[in-house]
């Protein structure tokens, strides 16, 4: 049994979770801004339509990241349901990412 009390062993656990979510919402942030750019270049139709869907991947995003903020100020949460909940947000911006994508792909 470790001599770590486990709320430091939560606290510990909390940051690698926050650290980690966030590196993967970096990379949807990319991905995103990336798709944003082919759709400005698309027909105004496709872009609007495009547009709709990164603007929710977008929000999404966000709302993944203000959860992971408000985490590291809160001592008391617990690093699976910041997961869980952080990983949901994930598969909606992932979702509306590919919606996106599929909209400027068939043009």
């Amino acid at each position: 049994m470790s001599n770590v009390p486990s709320s430091t062993a939560n606290d510990r656990e909390t940051t690698q979770v926050v650290n980690s979510m966030t590196g993967t919402l970096d990379l949807w942030r990319a991905r995103i801004d990336e798709l944003k750019v082919q759709a400005d270049l698309a027909k105004l139709e496709t872009r609007e339509r495009a547009t709709k869907q990164l603007d929710i991947a977008q929000n999404a995003c966000l709302a993944a990241y203000s959860k992971l903020r408000e985490a590291g100020r809160d001592a008391a949460v617990n690093a699976d349901t910041l997961r869980d909940g952080v990983q949901k947000l994930l598969q909606d911006v992932r979702s509306a990412f590919e919606a996106a994508q599929a909209v400027i792909t068939r043009g």
